[in-house]
């Protein structure tokens, strides 16, 4: 099936020279900050069927279908009255995600530089999403065995370098297709993957596997909005966990 994505690129404004003004004692302050951040915009993107993802913390990305530029301007007037910063948005609309995104970061970057003192709550929308067409694939991707193989026998952040080794490898692998995919805590990593089959996840899953030597479980879901394919994804992965498979692939709920 061949639909069209919608993505939107929310960056802070200005936020590298504004730090600079918190003094050198500023990190934890930061890093305080960006959580918070994190944390409303979920809030406000999934209370409307959106999925936001972290990118590089001062730059998130979400998976906005079914979400109008009236809505990214109710959001974004949301952390203009909570932050003491504020941030402008590209909304831009794909066949796959990597289109998408490139679309909404070209239209934001039109709108000025990321480090400019004068672009201030800028919202950019190209192309209209069209309704009928709205689709969207997300793979819940974890890591099998990783608590009996790494985490009670090495130390955390050995842990961690052989979880972030997966991703760059699976990160570089799904480019090739077009997709993105971000790592969401644990051993988990979720993904945009629209027009990559069935086949395709299996072949690459299998040569991480043979890469790292730790075998890898996948659930799909497809659905009109970010937030239900990520749960009919999630909820096939919970099936594969019970049922010792290795993908499932979920119905399509329009």
């Amino acid at each position: 099936m061949h639909g069209q994505l919608q993505m939107s690129v929310i960056q802070i404004d200005n936020y590298g020279p504004w730090t600079d003004t918190l003094g050198d004692d500023r990190e934890h302050r930061l890093q305080i900050l960006q959580a918070e951040l994190y944390s409303l915009l979920q809030e406000k993107f999934a209370n409307r069927a959106g999925l936001v993802f972290f990118n590089r913390f001062d730059e998130m990305l979400a998976v906005t279908n079914g979400i109008s530029k009236e809505q990214h301007r109710e959001i974004q007037l949301e952390v203009n009255k909570h932050f003491p910063f504020t941030i402008s948005m590209g909304v831009g609309v794909g066949r796959t995600p990597f289109e998408a995104q490139t679309n909404a970061s070209r239209i934001l970057q039109e709108t000025g530089s990321a480090q400019s003192k004068v672009r201030r709550a800028k919202l950019a929308c190209g192309a209209t999403l069209d309704e009928e067409r709205s689709y969207v694939q997300i793979i819940h991707i974890d890591i099998n065995g990783i608590t009996e193989t790494c985490t009670d026998r090495v130390s955390a952040y050995e842990t961690t370098m052989k979880v972030m080794a997966i991703y760059a490898n699976l990160i570089d692998s799904l480019r090739h297709h077009n997709s993105l995919l971000f790592y969401i805590g644990g051993d988990n990593f979720m993904g945009i993957a629209n027009g990559v089959t069935m086949d395709q996840i299996t072949s690459l899953l299998n040569e991480r596997h043979e890469d790292s030597q730790m075998e890898l479980k996948c659930g799909i879901g497809i659905a009109k909005t970010g937030r239900k394919a990520a749960e009919l994804a999630t909820m096939n992965l919970h099936k594969i966990r019970q049922d010792r498979n290795h993908f499932i692939m979920a119905t399509t709920h329009m």
